[in-house]
């Protein structure tokens, strides 16, 4: 008899224990369902670049590349651009006499290791490219690479603005 009330005992406070005047949520309390849901609020969006946003800065840059001596030694017969045929197409009637020439991407030819090279000439070629960021407080940095193989590549970083009469170059470094 002892032992069953020793059990009793043991019984009893355990239960007692497990008592407490604190409110617990449960997960189908609606304190709970509506702490879910703050939690499940994505955060604010960021702004994006629309896709002719994108393409005006990729011009802006494009541009501002085709307009300045590429390269030191003139070994380049050809310029790719990294952008679809439309665009390359603008950039040819833009600078008709672009020394060297603009050329569309189905002229060139790229193997691992070596120079890209102009397919219609098999001598080196240059390749354009932009990479446009996503904006950050009133402006977007794009950088503007060039590549002509391993040994002669680089990039300039650009800070742009959008102003009344769309981007505009802040500074190039």
């Amino acid at each position: 008899m002892r032992r069953w009330l020793q059990f009793g005992l043991l019984g009893t406070s355990l239960l007692a224990g497990c008592a407490t005047s604190e409110n617990i949520p449960l997960s189908d309390d609606a304190q709970v369902v509506g702490l879910e849901k703050q939690a499940a609020l994505p955060p604010p969006a960021k702004p994006s670049l629309g896709k002719t946003e994108r393409q005006e800065i990729e011009r802006i840059v494009f541009a501002w590349l085709l307009q300045r001596p590429l390269g030191e030694d003139n070994v380049c017969t050809a310029v790719f651009l990294q952008a679809d045929e439309s665009t390359t197409t603008a950039f040819q009637k833009e600078f008709p006499e672009h020394r060297p020439p603009i050329k569309q991407l189905w002229h060139l030819e790229v193997r691992p290791g070596q120079s890209p090279r102009d397919k219609d000439t098999g001598r080196p070629a240059m390749i354009l490219s932009v990479d446009v960021a996503e904006p950050e407080n009133s402006g977007v940095a794009a950088i503007g690479k060039w590549s002509a193989g391993d040994a002669a590549a680089g990039y300039h970083t650009f800070d742009l603005k959008q102003t009344d009469a769309g981007w505009q170059i802040q500074s190039v470094k």
